[in-house]
């Protein structure tokens, strides 16, 4: 399979993924007006709801701009995440970042959080120290859309992976991403 024909089967399931957390974005916004939803859970899972929506809406545009231009789109991230020796605590860190993102805790712009998803997409096959199989089976469901009560495990597996990774060596791979993770100029290239 060639690149084009990768982009046009990801492109088609981000369709389907967009079109199933907008009908649960919907069907959360009925329950919410009748009542049959709490409102304070039901905000809360319409705003989860909300930031899936936007993200995925976020990598369609940039495959689909990219396809319509002839171009496999590439984040400048992937080209570093191929090119950096990442030890496997290192790999560790990305997944945590990731569970993170996906939790809803990350405190990361946009364009930061698009990079270092790039980077998990070219490095979440690579073995990690001791995060494994089981949180990169989890990140993929919870990236599609499709279950909500992904969420509780999503934010149970940050949590452990927060404990698990010392916080010096977190950090210091923080500061690695900070200062060269390249991240493009939001002007010029739309972020994936």
């Amino acid at each position: 399979m060639n690149a084009e024909q990768d982009t046009e089967l990801e492109i088609g399931r981000l369709k389907a993924c967009i079109a199933e957390v907008h009908a649960r974005r919907e069907r959360l916004k009925r329950e919410l007006e009748t009542g049959m939803l709490a409102p304070r859970a039901g905000f809360i899972q319409l705003d989860e709801t909300d930031r899936l929506l936007s993200d995925l809406d976020t990598r369609f545009k940039t495959l689909w701009d990219a396809a319509q231009q002839g171009e496999p789109a590439v984040h400048p991230a992937m080209r570093w995440a191929h090119a950096t020796p990442l030890e496997p605590v290192h790999l560790d860190c990305v997944a945590a970042i990731m569970l993170k993102i996906l939790d809803g805790k990350c405190r990361m712009g946009e364009a930061e959080k698009a990079a270092l998803t790039a980077v998990y997409d070219v490095v979440r096959t690579r073995p990690g120290l001791s995060l494994g199989d089981e949180v990169h089976a989890l990140i993929a469901q919870a990236r599609q859309g499709t279950n909500p009560a992904l969420a509780e495990a999503v934010h149970a597996w940050r949590v452990r992976a927060e404990t698990e990774i010392p916080k010096p060596v977190m950090k210091a791979f923080k500061h690695m991403l900070r200062t060269s993770l390249p991240m493009p100029d939001p002007r010029k290239e739309p972020t994936p």
